[in-house]
């Protein structure tokens, strides 16, 4: 006798799924050097691309300027900060961010 697959019963096999958050990172990050990336670095390439949209390079931007350690700029920061005008803007800065 001919043995239809079609007509033969079996249990149908189940399709692959979605991988897992983990299995999805590993494949991602595979061939990838973890200690050789350096956020910094990857902020200010997303701050400085032209073709990302706005929205993301502001929070490039945010989080460059909230990032511990980051350098401050060409000016001297120690000048800037007995100001009195830099000191009533942090002042100003962190009122605001309270209040939300």
């Amino acid at each position: 006798m001919h043995d239809d697959p079609a007509a033969t019963p079996q249990k149908p096999r189940r399709k692959g799924g979605r991988p897992s958050r983990a299995e999805a990172t590993a494949k991602a990050l595979l061939g990838v050097d973890l200690t050789a990336c350096d956020p910094v670095a990857i902020l200010r390439e997303i701050a400085l691309d032209r073709s990302m949209p706005g929205s993301t390079r502001v929070a490039a931007c945010r989080a460059l300027i909230a990032a511990p350690g980051a350098p401050e700029g060409p000016e001297d920061a120690s000048a800037a900060a007995g100001d009195a005008v830099s000191v009533r803007a942090r002042q100003l800065l962190a009122a605001r961010r309270r209040a939300n």
